[in-house]
């Protein structure tokens, strides 16, 4: 069985606080006596559920169609609950009772319950969510070589709230050590998965060739 993962680009969604909005212009309609039905869309590419590749923060870092295709299909997933509030870090402190499991990961899914407040509080879910510390990045690209990317239910793997740690993090993350990097996948709506149930992950980009990072379908497939 297979659940969606990843959330519905809509014309109005919460994301980065100042992202450009999704617009769809209809180019072409069949009720207006055209032979097709067909579309303009407007899309910025970190909007939604949506998948950072290096060279979002690193120059020359690769960019989202450059990776291999095996960064966006992970068969040894491992979804983990860290409980966070508004403005609140995932600290290395957080991770290490869990170093065990981490390391036989690819894919690290952080599910910190926050995503309740993309429907309740859109605003405060752009300007004060939760993130991973930028200590928090380097204790992972540091110890975890097995891990191709970490998942988020929050709209960054930085918050608004403290921008400079944030970047620090992207940093960290996706500049790497030794040929090693870490993407971040961010938005990601796990609130309905079993984490022992999970038995691989699929985050399948827009491969536009030329930037540095693109929306996913992500998609979960369950025992």
């Amino acid at each position: 069985m297979y659940t969606l993962i990843s959330y519905p680009i809509t014309e109005n969604v919460p994301a980065w606080h100042g992202s450009p909005q999704t617009t769809i212009e209809r180019r072409s309609r069949i009720e207006c006596g055209d032979a097709a039905n067909t579309c303009l869309i407007t899309l910025f590419n970190h909007i939604g559920t949506h998948y950072d590749a290096p060279n979002h923060f690193i120059a020359g870092g690769l960019r989202i169609s450059q990776l291999d295709l095996e960064r966006f299909i992970f068969e040894h997933p491992l979804l983990l609950d860290i409980p966070k509030s508004f403005c609140e870090k995932i600290y290395a402190e957080d991770l290490v009772p869990h170093a065990a499991a981490i390391a036989r990961a690819d894919l690290l899914m952080l599910r910190t319950g926050f995503s309740r407040y993309r429907t309740e509080a859109p605003s405060r879910y752009e300007r004060e969510g939760p993130a991973i510390s930028a200590a928090c990045a380097e204790y992972l690209i540091s110890n975890y070589p097995s891990l191709a990317a970490v998942a988020v239910d929050f709209v960054s793997i930085g918050s608004f709230s403290d921008d400079a740690d944030g970047q620090a993090a992207h940093r960290a993350l996706l500049g790497g050590q030794k040929g090693h990097f870490i993407c971040a996948i961010e938005d990601v709506n796990m609130s309905s998965l079993n984490p022992r149930t999970i038995v691989k992950v699929f985050a399948l980009p827009l491969l536009i060739e030329g930037i540095d990072s693109a929306p996913v379908t992500m998609i979960a497939e369950i025992d």
